[in-house]
């Protein structure tokens, strides 16, 4: 993948922007100069991240857009919005963060909430890289990066512990990348994907349970969970580095090593 050496000065879009791994992208993007529209569904945490990211240069354009990415029409929505208020015809980046977590089970769970959680966790990149590629394609340079999640690795959370609709999700959020690897470099050279496999890191969002670690006992000796910012830093790294494939935490680098050495018994 080609880096993609200068942030200063260009547009970057990104989802899930109001918290977690997206809050630290934010910061560190306008830090390095980068124009941002984010989006998120809870605006009065977006509005708060924003005010920060202004804060933090205020040399910079960052806009707050209130969709959920889940209504491909809100994200249509979305699109217009950017292209109005950054006053652009080309995007840079573009980072696919947005997720939720829920349905478990496929057997027992209710199917609102399992559709719910693959709308927004999968969805959401479908419609916002669908939208955007466009403005992608009419970038000198641009990247698509899209968060999948150790559970595209592993679609289990342990023995008892079903994680169906997520896993489903973040698995196809995988192979879209990937595939988008392959795709990009026939059609479109100018654009690389990167592909973002977090473990646990410290955000909003649930902690695995116990059952996690007891399935991979020793594997988990002396782990801890990255910190948000330091996820965001790996991200940026990669994609400054020209580095496709992100492997973020022991948890998620100790579960890839699992799968890949003895997929038969993964489950077991």
């Amino acid at each position: 993948m080609a880096p993609f050496v200068n942030f200063e000065n260009r547009l970057a879009v990104l989802t899930g922007g109001a918290s977690g791994i997206g809050r630290e992208l934010l910061l560190q993007l306008v830090r390095q100069g980068t124009h941002v529209a984010v989006c998120d569904v809870d605006q009065g945490k977006l509005e708060a991240a924003v005010r920060r990211a202004r804060a933090a240069n205020p040399h910079v354009r960052v806009t707050a857009h209130v969709h959920d990415v889940a209504d491909e029409a809100a994200v249509g929505r979305f699109l217009d919005e950017v292209v109005q208020a950054h006053e652009c015809d080309a995007v840079h980046l573009l980072f696919n963060n947005a997720g939720v977590v829920g349905g478990g089970s496929f057997v027992a769970g209710r199917r609102d909430e399992w559709e719910r959680t693959f709308a927004v966790s999968w969805f959401g990149v479908y419609h916002c890289t669908r939208a955007f590629l466009p403005m992608l394609l009419a970038a000198d340079q641009g990247v698509v990066v899209n968060t999948s999640s150790v559970n595209g690795l592993w679609a289990s959370l342990g023995p008892g512990s079903a994680q169906t609709a997520y896993s489903s999700a973040k698995f196809a959020v995988r192979g879209f990348t990937e595939s988008l690897l392959v795709d990009f470099r026939s059609h479109a050279p100018h654009l690389s994907a990167v592909l973002v496999i977090p473990g646990h890191v410290r955000t909003g969002m649930p902690s695995p349970p116990r059952s996690w670690r007891r399935a991979l006992g020793s594997l988990f000796v002396d782990y801890q969970p990255v910190p948000s910012a330091t996820a965001a830093a790996m991200i940026l790294d990669a994609v400054r580095n020209g580095d496709w494939r992100v492997v973020i935490g022991q948890d998620a680098a100790a579960v890839d090593e699992r799968v890949r050495s003895d997929p038969w018994t993964a489950y077991d």
